[in-house]
């Protein structure tokens, strides 16, 4: 079972509009408008269960929107375990324009308490037994993230020593936290603001990125997945650090596109791949999630359509790590 931990959720409602003009109203149809369980977790637990392994999520919910989102994740092919709380779950809208471009409004969400934490490093101890790979996804609340910045590296822990490799696809306090723990990461996912953050430097050449990969690795992650967006991905690993490029797809919508990454890389190694061929289906995920509008929606299909196209190039295979 592929298990995820999404510490701040939402409602994710996205619409697809001709324009949006200041002032105005605008009314849409059925067929223009998706509500999913949304979250970096959430994604990637429906793309992993998409690519046919079972997924559960756990997740901090409101009590109001508890039985909603349970439908909707038992419709998206999630076995939902939500910890259930009194604040509302916050509402993300993804407005997607006619000229390809995207405006989003993102709600904060509501602080954590005590309580909270607690209730998930519960929830993720009672699913741990039954889990063969796990990821946590997403940051925690703004206005709680200070107070939880080693919560992850706490999870991380607890799955270490539950013999359940993780992937942390977390950013800021929080990852720098997990990675110093006192146990090893298996796998973390940055983008390079994020890895820039991390190691307090900017990345501004294909040697900067490699170098970056090797020393992430070096802060304790066994393997290093780091997103350029658009353009691909380098994987590191202790056999050295490969290129993946994108496949150029017609962007519609990136919401999703990272998260639908981790999902087939979950996916495909849990069902037998290697990390290099785990990495180019999720590579080829993102890449169908971001030729389409609704978010990290991709089936195994339509990766496959584009996986031929994710190869490996020379010139970007080196470094390796001693």
């Amino acid at each position: 079972m592929f298990l995820t931990l999404t510490p701040n959720p939402c409602i994710e409602r996205t619409l697809r509009v001709s324009s949006l003009t200041a002032g105005t109203s605008q009314r849409l149809d059925e067929a223009d408008v998706l509500v999913s369980a949304g979250g970096k977790g959430i994604n990637a637990a429906r793309v992993a269960a998409r690519f046919g392994a079972p997924s559960t999520a756990i997740a901090v919910v409101g009590r109001r929107q508890l039985t909603y989102l349970r439908e909707i994740a038992r419709d998206e092919g999630i076995c939902a375990d939500f910890l259930s709380v009194e604040s509302d779950t916050r509402v993300c809208l993804n407005m997607v324009h006619g000229d390809g471009t995207n405006t989003e409004i993102i709600e904060n969400g509501a602080p954590f308490s005590l309580e909270t934490g607690t209730g998930l490093l519960q929830k993720w101890h009672e699913n741990l037994p039954g889990a063969r790979l796990a990821a946590i996804g997403g940051a925690y609340p703004p206005c709680s993230a200070a107070a939880f910045a080693g919560h992850a590296a706490i999870l991380c822990q607890m799955a270490h020593a539950a013999g359940v490799p993780v992937i942390y696809d977390g950013r800021g306090e929080a990852l720098q936290r997990a990675l110093s723990g006192k146990t090893p990461l298996w796998a973390i996912k940055p983008n390079l603001q994020e890895a820039a953050q991390i190691l307090g430097r900017t990345l501004e050449t294909r040697a900067d990125e490699r170098r970056a990969v090797r020393d992430l690795r070096a802060k304790g992650a066994e393997v290093v997945l780091l997103s350029c967006g658009s353009r691909g991905l380098y994987i590191g690993h202790r056999e050295g650090i490969e290129w993946l490029p994108a496949p150029r797809v017609e962007t519609v919508s990136a919401v999703g596109c990272g998260d639908a990454l981790v999902g087939a890389f979950a996916a495909r190694w849990l069902q037998g791949d290697s990390l290099f061929e785990a990495a180019r289906w999720g590579v080829a995920a993102g890449s169908a999630c971001a030729a389409q509008i609704w978010p990290a929606f991709v089936s195994q299909a339509q990766a496959a359509n584009l996986l031929p196209w994710v190869r490996p190039q020379t010139e970007e295979i080196a470094l390796q790590i001693q």
